[in-house]
């Protein structure tokens, strides 16, 4: 079974996509990926989330809900993590690692020779992006490799070395979505981990959501998200004190860390034009190794 999550994430990616405001991060394949059957599930899930007197009839059903409570999350974090691909991707090979990938299209929008991906994830998600990837590609597929894994029981290194991983290329590795639902001292093992299989001038980027907001808004919205996850079936931990994460990063071998703030998402990402803001209290965090 596909995560509601993941299935969720996906339909806000389309969603942005079609739109006709800015766009901040496009996935061409969100939709098609996914499937109809699918992406009509992700559809109704979204429709929980929102009070049906809350919904204009000629606008998309969900779409006040997308706009406040995944876009902002969803889009910086992929574009974030994309953008420091592409610009490795200039100088020569770099690999590309997504722990938890879920639905990630990135292999199927990929055009640089450059790039290895790999994709790690649980054997039902494999199964079904394997079976979607040749539906959707007959002649010429993309250039990835799906691992399959159980993060509780299996080793990374071992997984991605067996999969043709090579510890002596550059990889950015992509956390996305993960620490919500690990708690801090289990996620930078993690780190730790995939520290001592990366070479240098490699990077890890993931986002986390602050611990202790002091503002009613963000205390609220934090809830929502909350509540929304454990109706999916994945219950999200305690958020993350900055200061904690720079020194965990430090201790798991990281030699640089630049963490963005949601003011810096805004300014990176958001403008006036796309009508959205980043999510109060979530951050995304850039690892130079």
């Amino acid at each position: 079974m596909i995560s509601k999550t993941a299935l969720l994430c996906a339909l806000a990616r389309a969603v942005h996509t079609h739109a006709k405001s800015e766009k901040i991060f496009e996935d061409e394949f969100a939709q098609d990926f996914v499937g109809l059957k699918e992406y009509r599930h992700a559809r109704n899930l979204a429709r929980q989330f929102l009070p049906a007197k809350k919904s204009k009839p000629k606008d998309y059903p969900a779409k006040n809900f997308i706009d406040q409570y995944l876009l902002p999350i969803i889009l910086p974090r992929n574009r974030f993590a994309e953008d420091i691909v592409d610009a490795k991707q200039k100088t020569g090979d770099v690999q590309y690692v997504l722990l938890g990938a879920g639905l990630d299209s990135f292999a199927l929008r990929n055009k640089s020779q450059n790039v290895d991906v790999f994709e790690l994830d649980l054997y039902e998600t494999q199964v079904f992006k394997i079976e979607r990837t040749r539906q959707l590609f007959t002649k010429k597929r993309p250039k990835v490799h799906f691992v399959e894994i159980d993060f509780n029981k299996d080793s990374i290194i071992s997984r991605l070395t067996n999969a043709g991983f090579n510890p002596k290329k550059r990889s950015v590795f992509s956390i996305l979505g993960v620490s919500y639902y690990i708690p801090i001292e289990i996620f930078f093992k993690t780190i730790a981990e995939i520290s001592k299989i990366a070479a240098p001038n490699s990077a890890i980027v993931f986002d986390y959501y602050e611990k202790e907001r002091d503002s009613a808004d963000s205390i609220t919205k934090i809830s929502r998200l909350k509540q929304i996850t454990a109706s999916c079936g994945e219950c999200m931990v305690e958020g993350y004190d900055p200061v904690q994460v720079e020194n965990l990063a430090r201790k798991s071998g990281i030699q640089y860390c630049h963490d963005l703030s949601p003011k810096d998402i805004d300014d990176a990402f958001f403008s006036t034009s796309t009508g959205l803001s980043a999510f109060e209290g979530v951050h995304l965090m850039y690892c130079g190794l």
